[in-house]
C-alpha cells in the first residue's frame, strides 16, 4: 500500500525543511547573527519536526533544542549519538524529563562516568527510586554527602545515603 500523494508531499516538505535547518547549522559556526537565525528557524518547527531534528542535530541545534522545554524532544535528544556528557548535565537539570528518558541516560556508560550526571540523576524528582538508588551506589563520598544533606531529596534516598556513608567510613 502506497502513501497518499498529499501525505508523501507533506513528508517530503518536512524532510526538506529539516535538511535546510541542518545545512544552515553548518554555516552558523561562529557568527552570532546566523546563530540567531538558526534559533528562529528551530523555534518555528512543529513538535514532529523538532523530534526528527533532535535525533540528528549538531551542537548548536542541540543547545537550542535543550531550551525547547518539551519532554518528548528531550527524549529523542538523548538518543542523538553526538550528545555529550556536558549536554546531558544540562538536560538532567530539567524537571520536565520523563522517567523513561532518565533510564535511557543511565544506560549510557560514557555519560555515567560523569559525576555530575550521576548526581543529577539521583536528586531528580522524576527518577524512579530504583534508578536513584542504583545510581547512588556509583557516587563518590563527596556527592553522597551532598545527597544526604539535601533537604529536597526524598527521605528514602537521604537515609540510603547516610547508611552508605556509615558503611564506607
Amino acid at each position: 500500500m502506497e502513501p497518499e500523494p498529499g501525505k508523501e508531499a507533506a513528508l517530503h516538505k518536512e524532510r526538506e525543511l529539516i535538511e535546510k535547518v541542518l545545512e544552515h547549522e553548518q554555516q552558523v559556526a561562529g557568527d552570532a547573527r546566523l546563530r540567531q537565525s538558526l534559533y528562529e528557524r528551530i523555534r518555528q518547527l512543529n513538535r514532529p519536526q523538532k523530534i526528527l531534528l533532535a535525533l540528528r542535530a549538531d551542537r548548536e541545534a542541540r543547545m537550542i533544542l535543550l531550551k525547547s522545554y518539551d519532554p518528548q524532544v528531550y527524549h529523542f535528544l538523548v538518543q542523538n549519538p553526538r550528545l555529550t556528557a556536558e549536554e546531558v548535565v544540562e538536560l538532567t537539570k530539567s524537571d520536565l524529563l520523563l522517567p523513561h528518558t532518565l533510564e535511557l541516560i543511565t544506560r549510557n556508560r560514557e555519560w555515567m562516568k560523569n559525576e555530575r550526571v550521576k548526581l543529577h540523576l539521583v536528586v531528580h524528582p522524576k527518577a524512579s527510586t530504583a534508578v536513584a538508588l542504583n545510581t547512588l551506589a556509583l557516587l563518590s563520598d563527596r556527592s553522597v554527602r551532598q545527597v544526604a544533606r539535601n533537604p529536597y531529596v526524598r527521605s528514602a534516598l537521604r537515609k540510603a545515603a547516610l547508611n552508605m556513608l556509615q558503611r564506607r567510613a
